[in-house]
């Protein structure tokens, strides 16, 4: 590790159930004297053709108000389902959002289990992608 490297965790979204249809949004992470993020996003099992939307969202209010969408993905999985799926979703901090949060969008009927976490850092420490889908920002 080298020395002035800092790297911050935080648990932003507890495991919870997404129920159909439904959404789940972390807390919001401030960005504030970072370089750059790193959010971790678990999705339990997901049954076949199962499809989830996740979202990184930009505001300048702590809780979010305002926010907009900056960048999103979907995923959906294989006819013979998935055990559970890790997204990452990366980029470098901008003056453009100081807070930073993902968003999970349930997009069948059938409900999941989800958590989210967050890495910042201050340097250029990325951590590997061994089996992540990554959407990169």
């Amino acid at each position: 590790m080298i020395n002035n490297q800092r790297i911050t965790e935080a648990m932003l979204s507890a495991p919870a159930s997404l129920a159909g249809d439904g959404s789940v949004t972390s807390a919001w992470a401030d960005m504030n004297n970072r370089y750059d993020y790193t959010f971790l996003v678990a999705v339990g099992a997901m049954a076949a053709s199962k499809g989830v939307k996740l979202e990184l969202l930009g505001s300048n209010d702590s809780g979010g108000s305002g926010a907009e969408t900056i960048r999103e993905l979907s995923h959906t999985a294989d006819s013979g389902g998935e055990t559970g799926r890790l997204f990452a979703v990366r980029g470098r901090v901008t003056p453009d959002w100081r807070y930073l949060a993902v968003k999970l969008t349930n997009l069948d009927d059938t409900t999941a289990t989800v958590a989210a976490v967050m890495l910042v850092s201050d340097t250029l420490y990325v951590p590997d992608d061994g089996g992540v889908t990554v959407l990169q920002v």
